[in-house]
């Protein structure tokens, strides 16, 4: 009984973590106008509480979670940029996406200021993202994360001795120093 709870327990919290990052949406698309920010804003605290800056490939958005990650195409040239979602948009604006001034660059609207472009969601760049439709999909076999490799270690120099052939003889001498030169015991 313990274990089939535990394991529900597992399950759920995969689910609400996949859930809230951007693999639930991956592969979900807009089609909408994009901007990029005034440089009003450089310096300033993003919706996630990074500092903004005009030379990050970071966006706006007015739905999609903080952290998710985006390729945006500019339907005028079929330039793309990826970025990461880090602040929030009026839900008022009529605009999909907005846009770092770099990004902006990227896909070559700089001169016109806006521009219509297709969002689509995607995963964390470096991450394959594993797909679990029943638990029958769970790997079985042990997946190792840290492959151990011997470790080498060079050789220590080898130091040889000399042997003494030679041997001394110690003697004794007694040396005879001044009543006021000696030492009081």
């Amino acid at each position: 009984m313990k274990r089939i709870t535990a394991l529900n327990v597992l399950f759920t919290l995969v689910f609400v973590f996949i859930c809230s990052s951007g693999f639930a949406q991956a592969g979900k698309t807009e089609t909408g106008t994009a901007s990029f920010y005034h440089d009003k804003f450089v310096g300033r605290k993003t919706a996630n509480g990074e500092i903004y800056s005009q030379e990050k490939l970071t966006a706006a958005h007015k739905s999609l979670p903080l952290g998710t990650w985006v390729k945006v195409t500019n339907l005028s040239n079929d330039s793309v940029v990826i970025v990461r979602i880090n602040d929030r948009m009026p839900q008022w604006n009529k605009r999909a996406i907005d846009l770092t001034e770099k990004a902006a660059r990227q896909l070559n609207f700089i001169s016109s200021g806006l521009t219509k472009v297709k969002v689509e969601v995607i995963p964390t760049p470096g991450t394959i993202p594993l797909v679990i439709e029943r638990p029958s999909d769970l790997p079985t076999e042990h997946i190792p994360l840290i492959k151990p490799t011997p470790m080498v270690v060079p050789a220590a120099p080898v130091v040889e001795l000399a042997t003494i052939n030679d041997p001394i003889d110690w003697e004794v001498f007694e040396m005879n120093l001044p009543q006021n030169q000696k030492k009081k015991k």
